[in-house]
C-alpha cells in the first residue's frame, strides 16, 4: 500500500487575518480527510482512501492538523484525477462513528494530488468555516454558501459538470446602482487543471465583511466559468440571483448557470 500525508490548514482567507481567527477545530469533532478519484464526468466520485481523526471532549486540534491515508498504488492510472477532500463534523450530539453529526468546515477548493505532475506527498489542504447565518462568526468575516448547478435548459449530454482546463468564478456584488458599475463584495475562485472535472452540483462559500452590507442595498451571486488559459467564456449565471438583503436568502443558495452554445 502507498501512503499519501500532509497537513488541513486554514484558508488563505483566514490566514490574512490571524488576529481575529479562531485557527483551531473544537472539541467533539470528526475529521475526514479523503482521496478521491473525480475522473469521471457523469459518475460520483469514488474513494481510494480515508483517514478519520477524532477529536474527544477535552480537547482542541490547532492548525495545521496533520493527517496521513493509505490507498492502492496499482490501481491508480496516469489519466486519472485524483483530488483530496476534508470535511469536518460536530459530533457532540451523534457520538456514533456512523452519524456524521453537524458539518462545521470544509475544503471547498480542488486539492488536486498524486497523477498529472500534481504533488504525492506533503500536501496542504485549505478547510474554510461553514456558518449558519445566525451563528457567531469564527472570523471576521461571514461565508456565504450554496450550489451551482446547470440550468434545464442545458442539454442532458453538458450537464454533468464543469471541467477540465476550467476555472468558476463566484462573485457576491452589490448590484444597488443603475448607473455605475457593480461592487465585489467577496469572491471564490475554483481552477480546474487537465482531467479535472466537478460534477454538478458544486458547492461553494464566499468570505465577506458583514460590516459591508447594508440593507438598503442590493445584493447578487454571479458565476462565470472560462476556459483556463484563453478565458473564454464557457458557463455564465444568466439570472440575478439576489442575496442577503430585502428578504432574500442569507444561505444555502441555489445558483444556475447556462452553457454559452
Amino acid at each position: 500500500m502507498a501512503r499519501i500525508s500532509g497537513t488541513v490548514v486554514p484558508s488563505l482567507n483566514l490566514k490574512s487575518n490571524p488576529g481575529e481567527t479562531v485557527l483551531e477545530i473544537g472539541a467533539n469533532s470528526r475529521i475526514i480527510v479523503q482521496l478521491l478519484d473525480v475522473s469521471l464526468m457523469d459518475a460520483p466520485s469514488v474513494t481510494l482512501g480515508e483517514d478519520v481523526i477524532l477529536i474527544g471532549d477535552d480537547r482542541v486540534f490547532k492548525f495545521p492538523i496533520p493527517f496521513s491515508l493509505t490507498y492502492n498504488a496499482d490501481t491508480i492510472q496516469p489519466y486519472q484525477s485524483l483530488a483530496i477532500a476534508v470535511r469536518v463534523y460536530d459530533v457532540s450530539s451523534s457520538p456514533l462513528s456512523g452519524e456524521e453529526g453537524e458539518l462545521t468546515w470544509i475544503s471547498t477548493s480542488r486539492h488536486s494530488v498524486i497523477t498529472n505532475g500534481n504533488p504525492s506527498n506533503n500536501v496542504e489542504i485549505e478547510v474554510d468555516p461553514v456558518l449558519k447565518y445566525d451563528d457567531t462568526p469564527i472570523t471576521s468575516k461571514n461565508t456565504l454558501t450554496g450550489q451551482i448547478n446547470a440550468s434545464t435548459s442545458v442539454p442532458a449530454f453538458s450537464n454533468h459538470g464543469v471541467g477540465p482546463n476550467a476555472k468558476i468564478l463566484i462573485q457576491l456584488l452589490d448590484v444597488s446602482l443603475m448607473d455605475a458599475p457593480s461592487v465585489t463584495i467577496g469572491e471564490q475562485t475554483i481552477v480546474l487543471g487537465a482531467g479535472e472535472v466537478l460534477l454538478f452540483p458544486i458547492p461553494f462559500g464566499i468570505l465577506y465583511d458583514p460590516k459591508e452590507i447594508d440593507d438598503r442595498n442590493v445584493y447578487s451571486v454571479s458565476v462565470r466559468v472560462e476556459e483556463l488559459h484563453s478565458d473564454t467564456l464557457l458557463w455564465i449565471s444568466t439570472w440575478a440571483n439576489n442575496v442577503l438583503t430585502r428578504d432574500a436568502p442569507t444561505e444555502n443558495i441555489d445558483i444556475e448557470i447556462d452553457l454559452i452554445q
